[in-house]
């Protein structure tokens, strides 16, 4: 009885010691005597809490003048016809976001969009007196808002030939934490009212949306040499067609009636996140429209 009742006090004591020095291991770290708290980054601290903050996500995004969408055929048949081969060739990309220009009316547009493969999952955005659309992927994306306002008017002191339209939409992505901003583009072809149109856009985005990555599409009416001369280069963003990793096509003319390259894809990081261009395309099959449309694979990541 004497034996056992030793071991048993033996075993207690060798229990106790053992949990003490695991306690020493794993006791926190004091703070300084002088009550200083240890730096931290907020990259850490952020990646800990927020949500995706750890995603990169691809964004898939095609650009087209539909060439007067609502009444011209462009030597199809038919209106229908070109709808169904443009809503063809967009569907052929899948994308998360499409730019459309000249479709004249939302009516010619969401026809568009019908017509897409999976139609069901894309919705449109528009705005009354507007020529320019936006058609976005509502299964990754969520419409937070949207906007428009007149940028150019026929004889303005610009020497604009026709009014112009801004629509902007903010989305927010699924696998994201900050919201973007896209803008389909079809301004000026006069190229003082094309400037000073771009630098509108640019300006209404930085005093409206000073934090996010925005994504611009479109037809800018003007090859590379005038739209580089804008507030687009001053404020930072990229051309697509130049800063892709890979291209297809990329020196291709997207207004072949006048071997032009006046197409184009601009993008800007946010505060948030990093945005690069991996992939550009210009989509050279024959369509029922006097440009061709582009492709782009635009790269956020945190």
């Amino acid at each position: 009885m004497k034996n056992t009742v030793r071991r048993i006090a033996v075993l207690l004591l060798a229990c106790a010691t053992l949990f003490g020095l695991l306690s020493c291991a794993v006791e926190p770290e004091k703070p300084p005597v002088d009550g200083s708290v240890k730096e931290t980054t907020a990259e850490t601290t952020t990646a800990a809490t927020t949500k995706g903050s750890s995603k990169t996500v691809t964004l898939r995004i095609v650009s087209m003048n539909a060439q007067n969408a609502d009444y011209d055929t462009s030597e199809e048949p038919t209106i229908e016809s070109k709808y169904q081969k443009l809503a063809a060739a967009i569907s052929e990309k899948n994308p998360d976001i499409v730019f459309l220009q000249e479709c004249n009316t939302a009516a010619s547009a969401e026809a568009i969009r019908a017509r897409m493969t999976d139609a069901s999952k894309y919705a449109l955005v528009s705005e009354t007196g507007a020529t320019v659309m936006v058609i976005y992927n509502k299964e990754i994306f969520t419409l937070q808002d949207h906007g428009g306002r007149k940028i150019g008017a026929e004889g303005d002191e610009n020497g604009s030939a026709y009014e112009r339209y801004m629509v902007w939409a903010q989305l927010s992505h699924k696998d994201l934490t900050a919201p973007i901003v896209v803008v389909p583009i079809h301004v000026d072809y006069v190229t003082k009212a094309c400037k000073a149109q771009l630098n509108t856009i640019v300006s209404y985005l930085k005093d409206n949306f000073p934090q996010i990555p925005f994504i611009l599409g479109g037809d800018f009416n003007a090859e590379i040499g005038t739209v580089s001369a804008t507030s687009l280069t001053t404020e930072g963003y990229l051309n697509a067609g130049a800063t892709a990793t890979e291209k297809i096509r990329g020196d291709e003319k997207t207004f072949p009636e006048k071997s032009q390259i006046i197409d184009f894809i601009w993008y800007k990081r946010g505060v948030v996140y990093n945005a690069t261009a991996a992939k550009y395309e210009v989509m050279t099959d024959p369509l029922p429209t006097d440009h061709r449309p582009i492709y782009a694979e635009i790269v956020l990541s945190r």
